[in-house]
């Protein structure tokens, strides 16, 4: 059997109507025959493809440069492996099991050629290439994983705290100006971070996060009010 360039759609290796009537020795109108009365017994995208506008379209985009698709060709079907391997058998001719064979030996299952060592060194570096760049995605992209959400949400508490004076001041056992002034933290976070949870912030902004919350001040308004609360003496009943 000739040497067939592999053609993939779906990451499957297909062949088109016309390869299988050549190889197994019989007409398109044959094999159209045997779809047509046993359609029944052919499942789409196991055993066969059809592509019509768009895909079919973008499909002849992609062997554009072969003489595999007819310009005027308004639809189309791909048969996969098992595809082929049905309309062997419902030709039943010696020719068609032979020929099936061979394409399952020689296209279906592709052979790995071994790589010479400048290729395996040139493949590493695109990988890396491209891992540097999946990880970039990633850190702009990505939210807070569990340990950064964490190590962030301590910070914040932190700052809380110790702006409200303490957990044994006045103002941090007030719950309600405690709430305030974590609702003014996260007010002022948002507006810098775009963001509407913490744990959204990009991976990429964690420390510049870390940062902000770190150097927060509490606002004028808000602070005169917790020294106020801070500074009334509790009376024991």
């Amino acid at each position: 059997m000739n040497e067939i360039k592999p053609v993939r759609f779906n990451q499957e290796l297909i062949l088109t109507t016309e390869q299988l009537a050549e190889f197994y020795g019989t007409t398109v109108d044959r094999i159209k025959q045997n779809f047509k009365r046993n359609e029944a017994k052919f499942e789409e995208t196991k055993h066969y493809f059809l592509l019509e506008g768009n895909e079919l379209k973008s499909f002849k985009d992609q062997v554009s440069n072969s003489s595999l698709v007819a310009e005027r060709t308004a639809h189309l079907y791909l048969w996969t492996k098992r595809g082929a391997s049905r309309h062997s058998k419902m030709l039943g001719t010696e020719r068609a099991w032979d020929m099936f064979d061979e394409l399952e030996e020689n296209y279906f299952t592709q052979k790995i050629v071994p790589m010479s060592l400048p290729g395996q060194i040139k493949l590493i570096a695109q990988g890396y290439s491209q891992l540097e760049e999946d990880v970039k995605q990633i850190k702009e992209n990505m939210g807070l994983p569990g340990n950064m959400a964490y190590r962030f949400t301590r910070e914040r508490n932190k700052k809380v705290i110790n702006s409200l004076g303490g957990k044994d001041s006045n103002a941090y056992q007030d719950k309600a100006l405690r709430t305030k002034t974590y609702s003014t933290l996260f007010k002022s976070f948002k507006e810098t971070f775009m963001q509407d949870r913490y744990s959204d912030t990009p991976i990429s902004r964690f420390n510049e996060a870390l940062e902000f919350v770190q150097s927060w001040y509490v606002p004028f308004e808000l602070q005169r009010e917790i020294n106020t609360v801070n500074a009334q003496t509790k009376i024991a009943l």
